[in-house]
C-alpha cells in the first residue's frame, strides 16, 4: 500500500485550532536582583487549545472518535481508522505481518467477503489506490476512506467498512496465499532500489540497534512466504482492539448523525479478555559519534549526511509550538543557503570547464 503520511498529518492536524499566530517578544528586564520562583505553567506555556468545532468522544470499549464538519469540498467526507499498532509490536515470527494485515483488510471481512468491499466502493466512485488507501508504519496502521455524502446509503456503509476493518477481517487461507505474491513483489521492488538497500544498512546505526532497526514494516521474505494463518490472526487479535483505535471523520455532513453512526457500528467491538500491554519502545542515545560508510554500485550520487539526534517530543503547549516554528524556519533557511552554495559551486565548475575547453 502507499505510505501516504501526508494524509495522516492532514487528518490529525484538525485536532488543533487553526488561524492563531504567535509572536515572540523580548522579556522585560527586572530591576530586582532577587531570584523569583519559576511558575511551571508560565515556563511551559499554555496548552494548545483543541478546535472547538471538533467533537471528541469515547465509547465504553475504549475507542476514541474525532468528528469535524467541513463543508468544502461539498458533499465529500474523509474517514480514517487509526490503529495504534504497527510493525514494532510484531514478534520474531510475525515480522511483516502488520503490513500484511493491512492488505488482508481489503481481501474479505465479515460483512464484505473476498472482493465485495472493493467492488462496492468502486461502484460508488471510490477508486482503489487513488482514493481508498492505507499505510503501515512502525507504530500505527491507518486506513483512509473518502466517500460522497450525498448518497446516504454509501455514506452509512462507510462506517460499516471501518468497523469491519477494526475487528472483523476474515483471513481466509486462500486469500492469504493469493496475497503473498503481492506483498512479496512489494518487498522485491524495494530491494531493487539502491536507496532502500542503503537505508537498510544505515538504520541499525541511526536507530542504535534498537527494536525499530529490526522491525521495518515490509518484514522478512522467508516469513512472508511461509507464515501460517494462525500467526497473522494472533497479531490481529492482540492489537486490533477498540482501546487502541480511533475513528476520524471530517466532511460535509451532520456531526450528530456521524456520532450516532460510529456508536452503532463500533459499540459491538470488544477487547481481548487478556490484553497484552501495549509497550512503548525507545531508541537509546548513542555515546559519542557514530560513522557509517555505505556504498551501492547503482547509486548515482555521493552524499554526506549528518544527523544530530534529540529526544522526540510532542508539542502540547504554545511555547513548544513556537519552538517547532523556530526549528522549521532555521532548517528552511539553512537548506536555502546550502542550495545556493551548491548552485554557485556547480556554476564555477561549469565555467572552469568551458574556459579549459577553449584552450
Amino acid at each position: 500500500m502507499n505510505l501516504n503520511n501526508g494524509s495522516k498529518l492532514a487528518a490529525l492536524a484538525l485536532l488543533m485550532a487553526t488561524g492563531g499566530a504567535f509572536a515572540q517578544s523580548k522579556k522585560p528586564v527586572s530591576s530586582s536582583k532577587e531570584k523569583k520562583p519559576i511558575v511551571a505553567s508560565r515556563s511551559q506555556g499554555d496548552l494548545l487549545p483543541v478546535d472547538a468545532n471538533v467533537i471528541i468522544g469515547h465509547l465504553p470499549n475504549g475507542l476514541t472518535y474525532y468528528i469535524r464538519k467541513n463543508t468544502q469540498p461539498k458533499n465529500r467526507a474523509e474517514l480514517y481508522l487509526v490503529n495504534k499498532a504497527g510493525s514494532i509490536l510484531e514478534t520474531d515470527e510475525q515480522r511483516g505481518l502488520a503490513h500484511f494485515t493491512e492488505h488482508m483488510a481489503f481481501n474479505g471481512t465479515r460483512d464484505f467477503p473476498k472482493n465485495d468491499l472493493v467492488n462496492f466502493l468502486q461502484k460508488a466512485g471510490v477508486k482503489f489506490g487513488a482514493d481508498l488507501n492505507a499505510y503501515t508504519s512502525f507504530d500505527e496502521t491507518v486506513y483512509q476512506l473518502p466517500l460522497p455524502t450525498d448518497s446516504l446509503n454509501v455514506f452509512k456503509k462507510g462506517f460499516t467498512i471501518l468497523a469491519n476493518w477494526a475487528g472483523m477481517v476474515s483471513f481466509d487461507s486462500k486469500e492469504i496465499d493469493s496475497e503473498r505474491g503481492v506483498v512479496l513483489e512489494e518487498e522485491r521492488l524495494r530491494g531493487k532500489n539502491a536507496g532502500e538497500r542503503m537505508q537498510r544498512q544505515i538504520f541499525p546505526v541511526l536507530l542504535n540497534n534498537s527494536r525499530y532497526a529490526e522491525r521495518l514494516p515490509i518484514g522478512k521474505e522467508e516469513i512472508l512466504k511461509n507464515f501460517k494463518p494462525e500467526t497473522i490472526k494472533a497479531f490481529y487479535h492482540d492489537w486490533y482492539r477498540p482501546d487502541l483505535q480511533a475513528v476520524i471523520a471530517v466532511g460535509d455532513f451532520d456531526p450528530k448523525q456521524v456520532e450516532e453512526l460510529i456508536k452503532q457500528n463500533f459499540a459491538e467491538l470488544k477487547n481481548p479478555a487478556k490484553e497484552k500491554p501495549r509497550l512503548v519502545y525507545q531508541v537509546p542515545s548513542t555515546a559519542g559519534t557514530a560513522v557509517k560508510i555505505v556504498t551501492d554500485k547503482e547509486y548515482p550520487y555521493n552524499v554526506v549526511q549528518i544527523y544530530v539526534k534529540h529526544p522526540s517530543t510532542v508539542s502540547k503547549t504554545k511555547n513548544q509550538y513556537l519552538q517547532d516554528i523556530r526549528v522549521n524556519l532555521f532548517n528552511q533557511m539553512m537548506n536555502a543557503r546550502m542550495a545556493e552554495l551548491l548552485q554557485n559551486l556547480i556554476r564555477r565548475i561549469y565555467l572552469h570547464r568551458q574556459a579549459t575547453a577553449v584552450f
